[in-house]
């Protein structure tokens, strides 16, 4: 398999043009096949974003890890002393990576999907989902189906609102993350109405229990709005049982809303 390729494309929040960065990876194939943008977690574009690029195109499908920091000076908005991004801005950067994709001719324009980690699992949720109280939504989804990794659920504290899942979605997180609690996410879901949508944790996961190159460690340093004062710590690791059953249900997800990968 080819290393991934680097790539550019340009973005619009809003009124504000940028230009962000991206690693494309692709199968050893030329004909168009189905791609998946994958939206990285509050670190950056790291391992465990990049460990999904490798698995997709191995799977068939063509995979682009956006970096949402790079072009925007910031660094990672993990802690309270990095920068500052909006995981509800990064919706519009999803928007901006399908439209790269759908001008390239090694993609099948009509299977587009997404899937993002933390941070990303919430820039997810903002993309896929909405509500009549937001005055600037995102643009209509231009990707048929989406995953989010460990999202926070809390959606911006919009803990009473109803939203409409605009694409068919699969939030995934483990019961014992206290960064992003997975009971957010179950008071999120008799909230939620149109496409079809499904939450399925894991009984001994932690925060980033996806990522093989992570070990299990407490991160003292991360803002945590779940701990008093939004301060500070949170567990995260890998779960090798928890991440096996992903993948098949990952694989099992898009095969169904994308297509075979040929």
């Amino acid at each position: 398999m080819a290393a991934p390729e680097n790539v550019k494309f340009p973005v619009t929040v809003r009124h504000d043009q940028l230009t962000l960065d991206g690693k494309l990876y692709r199968p050893a194939t030329t004909s168009p096949r189905p791609a998946v943008i994958v939206v990285h977690g509050c670190s950056g574009p790291g391992s465990a974003a990049r460990t999904w690029g490798d698995v997709l195109s191995k799977w068939g499908y063509v995979a682009l890890v956006i970096d949402s920091f790079t072009g925007r000076g910031v660094k990672e908005v993990c802690t309270r002393a990095g920068g500052r991004v909006a995981a509800h801005d990064r919706a519009w950067d999803i928007d901006g990576a399908a439209s790269w994709l759908k001008a390239q001719p090694f993609v099948r324009a009509d299977r587009i999907g997404l899937m993002g980690q933390s941070h990303g699992g919430a820039a997810t949720l903002f993309a896929t989902l909405r509500d009549g109280a937001d005055k600037s939504p995102p643009p209509s989804p231009a990707f048929v189906a989406a995953i989010a990794f460990y999202p926070d659920c809390t959606l911006r504290g919009r803990t009473s609102q109803r939203f409409e899942v605009q694409r068919p979605l699969l939030i995934l997180i483990g019961e014992k993350d206290d960064w992003t609690p997975a009971d957010k996410c179950r008071e999120l879901m008799p909230r939620l109405s149109g496409k079809p949508f499904e939450l399925h944790t894991y009984a001994d996961a932690v925060h980033a229990y996806d990522n093989p190159g992570s070990k299990l460690r407490y991160r003292e340093d991360v803002s945590n709005r779940n701990k008093p004062g939004g301060c500070c710590g949170a567990w995260i690791g890998h779960d090798e049982t928890a991440y096996r059953d992903t993948l098949k249900r990952v694989e099992a997800f898009w095969r169904l809303h994308l297509g075979p990968p040929n």
